[in-house]
């Protein structure tokens, strides 16, 4: 059981990274597509402030859900009952 617990930790944690990774891609890509003007048909260029929104919660989550995983995974990480 420990070692899924840092195997699904870690998956998790990388998959956050990756979420928000992708997400930065989109908004840049698609601020650079509309200062291309490649969706008008005149040609017109428009200038865009990109703003970098925060990330949604699903990434924070996610990540924090990870760690915990990952953390309970390595023996010695709670109490275990003496058998004695």
């Amino acid at each position: 059981m420990n070692q899924m617990n840092k195997i699904l930790g870690v998956v998790l944690m990388i998959a956050s990274v990756f979420i928000s990774t992708l997400e930065r891609i989109s908004v840049r890509l698609s601020a650079a597509l509309v200062e291309a003007g490649s969706g008008s048909e005149q040609g017109l260029r428009e200038v865009t402030r990109t703003v970098d929104v925060p990330t949604g919660l699903l990434v924070y989550f996610m990540f924090f859900v990870g760690f915990v995983l990952l953390v309970a995974g390595f023996p010695g990480s709670y109490k275990r009952k003496d058998r004695g």
